[in-house]
């Protein structure tokens, strides 16, 4: 699949960036009662203190959080880390609501909170109480050291004839009112209970809080980003409101046109949010459009894929079936491994192109198949140079078969970037690898490509540029399995290897599409000790070693469950990785941040890539929206789809 990373959609392709607040409430509270009744035991262990990390720890903040990732594995949604917090206290809960306008203060809050107001008329919270709605989370203070004890869900609120509200909740663990050892109970609050404290709403931009020289918090930290964000502040967002932080306001104000007071007031917050939201909107509509356009450009090439029945899925775990096909015969061209034979229109017809790159396939290595028969001639089938599936006719006698080898087998998968090595029916080991480019100068004719091919002669080393590509075996004209390069630089370029080169370039690139068109292998053992090296050590000599190079043209890509961790640097990190420590991250950075797969699918995280050394997963629109575009190449084939 040519450009499959430049792929992506609008985020209402997703069921959780869909689903109405209504619904998202609905779906978390269910969750919630299909708990209800499930006890902690005498030594406080419960499995959402075991989910959340503390098998034996306090456990309310990590009930809340499993109700909601369990609500997204029902529903395939991502809420967890959008639209709730993904909280291991109830002070991390609220600060995250506070960043986004949707914690509202009760009874004054705690020290610190006051003079909250809605940002749609400016009025005080404290003059216009809140009624909690559906799906709120509702935070409380037992223990008045200023700070926040227990948090639970609002399944709904009544009210009473006298005209008294009542808030119905569901908590786990709430060591006031609840038995011991602790359990997930119903409760009931007076909307004017003094231990509430604030609640953790489900609109966005509800409050806010005037922000001015002295300022300090959560909120201070979400103005200090959006100016970020906005290009009027290049600090750090360390949450004190300075001199720094003013004089940006102050400019802000200037560039929109609002009253100049170098605080960020109810039309300074209202301003900045809208701009905000817009950029935001504007940047999903762009993804989205160029998503169709990408997604569209790619359909043909999936049909030609499908039609031509080279390649369908491949599952490496497979054993069997990778097996089968590393084994069975091949027909080649019965010529010598670095002479092409040049194709016909037709039986006995003239060559079919000049084309430096198109119109022959190489002899003694290529595996081609044969369509048809006339009067000698045989019409055959087989990719190109340029990765295209290519046919033509050819003079009788240029073609034999030949038995691959019974022992040693490869599959190159450029869906994966991985090179999977078998011996007699069984998976070895998996090996990084770089296939040749999809992006830039000479960027067809630069893909691998794919096909099966035979592992026919090593070749050695040799220079590309100032790249010293070691110990290679060819297997398809030019194109050949090496060592991952080392950079040579200076006068060192074009004389022999003496150990100095630099191999982090190249390194850094395996696991992605980087070659001219060879196949680089990891130069590193991997944890089963094997490396290319090996290869070269022991399978050089072998003879005709089958090797299949795996087109990802036509093919599904694997889906991810939402909720299913991924990780970032929140730092300036371009990727998102599989592993917490991931080894193609600097240490410094480590460990990394959690977010949910399904995160990704929004903005900002839509700028993300997937790491390709932990083998992290296609971005969660782009695996959607390719997955359609298959199904749709099989219904105008009018194939079924698999």
């Amino acid at each position: 699949m040519k450009r499959i990373a430049a792929l992506l959609v609008s985020l209402c392709m997703l069921l959780g960036a869909c689903a109405l607040a209504d619904e998202q409430a609905e779906m978390v509270v269910n969750a919630a009662v299909s708990e209800l009744g499930y006890t902690a035991t005498k030594g406080g262990y419960s499995k959402y203190g075991e989910w959340g990390g503390k098998a034996y720890g306090e456990w309310c903040s990590e009930f809340v959080s499993w109700c909601v990732a369990r609500a997204d594995e029902v529903y395939g949604t991502s809420m967890l880390g959008n639209d709730y917090p993904m909280q291991a206290s109830c002070e991390d809960g609220a600060a995250w609501f506070k960043e986004r306008g949707r914690y509202i203060t009760v009874n004054g809050g705690l020290k610190g909170e006051e003079g909250q107001f809605y940002l749609s008329d400016g009025v005080l919270v404290s003059e216009r109480p809140y009624v909690p709605q559906r799906g709120d989370l509702i935070y409380i203070e037992w223990y008045k050291y200023n700070r926040l004890d227990h948090v639970g869900i609002v399944e709904f609120v009544t009210q009473d004839t006298d005209g008294t509200y009542l808030v119905h909740t569901i908590e786990g663990n709430n060591h006031i009112l609840g038995p011991t050892p602790t359990e997930v109970r119903r409760y009931v609050y007076r909307l004017d209970d003094p231990s509430i404290r604030g609640y953790g709403v489900r609109e966005s931009g509800l409050v806010g809080t005037t922000l001015k020289m002295g300022s300090s918090g959560e909120e201070v930290v979400a103005f200090q980003k959006n100016l970020i964000e906005l290009g009027f502040y290049n600090s750090e967002p360390e949450g004190k409101f300075g001199k720094g932080t003013q004089t940006a306001t102050e400019n802000y104000q200037k560039a929109r046109g609002l009253s100049v007071t170098g605080e960020a007031d109810r039309d300074t917050l209202l301003a900045v949010s809208a701009e905000i939201e817009e950029k935001r909107r504007a940047a999903e509509e762009k993804a989205a459009q160029q998503a169709q356009e990408e997604a569209q450009a790619m359909l043909e090439t999936a049909k030609t894929a499908i039609e031509g029945g080279w390649f369908g899925e491949f599952d490496p775990y497979d054993e069997e079936t990778a097996w089968s096909r590393l084994t069975a015969d091949i027909t080649v061209l019965d010529v010598d491994q670095k002479e092409k034979v040049y194709l016909s229109d037709g039986p006995d017809g003239s060559r079919k192109t000049r084309d430096a790159h198109r119109g022959f396939f190489y002899g003694e290595s290529v595996a081609v198949k044969v369509l048809d028969e006339q009067d000698g001639w045989s019409k055959i089938q087989a990719y190109n140079d340029y990765d295209e599936l290519e046919e033509g006719w050819v003079r009788p006698g240029r073609l034999r078969t030949v038995t691959p080898n019974q022992t040693w087998g490869m599959i190159v998968d450029k869906r994966t970037q991985r090179l999977y090595l078998y011996k007699e029916g069984k998976l070895v080991t998996e090996l990084l690898i770089s296939t040749g480019t999809t992006t830039g100068q000479n960027e067809d004719y630069c893909e691998t490509a794919s096909g099966e091919f035979l592992l026919i002669s090593p070749t050695g080393g040799f220079w590309s540029g100032n790249l010293w590509c070691d110990q290679a075996i060819r297997f398809n004209g030019g194109d050949l399995l090496h060592m991952v390069p080392a950079v040579y630089y200076g006068e060192n370029v074009g004389v022999y290897a003496d150990g100095s080169g630099d191999f982090s370039i190249c390194e850094s690139a395996l696991g992605s599409r980087a070659s001219h068109g060879c196949i680089r292998v990891q130069r590193k053992e991997n944890e089963d000790g094997y490396n290319h090296q090996w290869i070269w050590n022991n399978l050089r000599y072998e003879k005709n070693v089958k090797l299949i190079v795996w087109d990802d043209d036509g093919r599904k890509l694997p889906e991810t469950d939402d909720a299913t961790p991924m990780y970032y640097n929140p730092d300036g990190g371009e990727k998102y990785h599989t592993d917490a420590y991931c080894d193609s991250v600097r240490s410094r950075y480590l460990p990394l941040t959690e977010i949910a797969y399904g995160t990704l699918a929004r903005y900002p995280y839509t700028q993300l890539e997937p790491c390709s050394a932990c083998k992290a997963p296609e971005r969660p629109e782009v695996v959607r929206t390719w997955n359609a575009v298959i199904d749709q190449a099989y219904e105008e084939l009018g194939m079924e789809a698999p």
